[in-house]
């Protein structure tokens, strides 16, 4: 039998502990080997900035949500208002219907119903009644051709054909009557509710009127208080503006005061951004340095163009070497192309002769008929 290992839950503890373990070790190694995070950093406050930026779409997004789901509890509840109204009034249309067919619409009072009674033959008179006394059971009583109670039958039927039909008159005109007060009722449930639907929905419409003008007054407020501050700054810019523009004009720098830019480091210092230029002395040693210079570097192009033509020279001395070489081994290819073409021809025609054996020698007794008949002739 095979012997299966079952864990326990403090193996799966243990497992999950290594496995915990490793994915801190990955996360430590990749912190620690980063030679861009261990040297340069990361830009911590750009990182917080994102952080409050998506905390903030994202409260926005749940402000949004739970304003949708508000609204479509609001619209579920009104809905399920009018459908239970709905569903009210159809039920009290029905049981007006049925107690309406139950005290109008009887079985008794139908004009099949003399057809379908079941105690008509009890209640069924002998034949010949109205001819005196009875007969015995085991005499005629009636005869082919007579029909004694014809007047009075046509009479009774022509009388009850009119009660008929005047009370399927006033049923229709009493089915009609109830069911147009059933449907002015229903119509008046239906123009009710409506109307109450209107009603929330206008109380809706002000509330969030009176919402958007609550926001409109606060956004005009901060617009007023940004403008209000914007002028503030825009002054105050000015002032500084005006203020600095004045220092400039009285400065040394742009009175070109030589004197301002002398160091008290040394007679040969100066102050950078006071220095107003060189004097001629100066221009005269900048003008011998500068020719010094150009000499040298005619110097140093002159040996580099004679480098340039000596390399020049090695390369197309290497060039050749090259050609040369790729000549030969060009030729060795070819030669190496000629001799495994020659191999594969012979290879071709070893080929050839082995598959005529095989076709000639070999596979020379082909299957008949009879051969394939001999399968599948018995149950075994």
């Amino acid at each position: 039998m095979l012997k299966l290992q079952i864990t326990n839950a403090q193996d799966r503890k243990e497992a999950q502990n290594r496995e915990r373990r490793r994915q801190c070790e990955l996360e430590r190694r990749s912190r620690i080997f980063n030679a861009r995070n261990r040297k340069i950093g990361i830009d911590v406050e750009f990182i917080d900035r994102q952080i409050a930026e998506k905390r903030a779409e994202r409260e926005d997004q749940n402000k949004k949500n739970l304003a949708f789901a508000k609204q479509m509890i609001k619209d579920s509840n009104l809905a399920a208002v009018l459908e239970a109204r709905e569903m009210e009034e159809r039920r009290r249309i029905g049981v007006e219907i049925d107690e309406f067919r139950s005290k109008y619409q009887r079985k008794e009072d139908s004009r099949e119903y003399d057809l379908n009674n079941p105690d008509y033959l009890k209640m069924q008179l002998p034949p010949r009644a109205s001819d005196g006394d009875p007969v015995g059971l085991s005499s005629a009583q009636k005869f082919e051709g007579e029909d004694l109670a014809y007047e009075e039958r046509k009479k009774i039927m022509a009388a009850q054909k009119n009660a008929w039909l005047e009370q399927q008159v006033q049923e229709r005109k009493a089915a009609q009557e109830e069911r147009k007060q059933a449907e002015a009722a229903y119509m008046m449930a239906i123009r009710a509710r409506d109307e109450r639907a209107g009603e929330l929905d206008k109380l809706e419409r002000d509330c969030r009127y009176r919402l958007g003008q609550a926001n409109l007054r606060y956004n005009e407020a901060l617009a007023t208080e940004k403008k209000q501050l914007e002028q503030i700054l825009k002054e105050q810019e000015e002032a500084d503006n005006t203020a600095e523009m004045y220092n400039n004009l009285t400065s040394d720098m742009l009175t070109e005061n030589p004197d301002v830019a002398k160091s008290s480091l040394g007679k040969n210092r100066a102050v950078g951004f006071m220095y107003k230029g060189m004097n001629q002395e100066e221009l005269k040693k900048f003008y011998a340095a500068q020719k010094e210079q150009m000499a040298a570097n005619k110097v140093k192009r002159e040996n580099e163009e004679k480098m340039e033509v000596e390399w020049q020279a090695l390369a197309k001395s290497i060039q050749n070497e090259v050609a040369k070489l790729d000549i030969q081994d060009q030729r060795k290819r070819r030669e190496i192309a000629r001799q495994l073409m020659e191999e594969n021809q012979l290879m071709a025609l070893q080929q050839k002769e082995k598959e005529k054996y095989y076709r000639d020698v070999v596979n020379n007794n082909v299957p008949t008929d009879a051969y394939y008949s001999q399968f599948n002739t018995t149950t075994r």
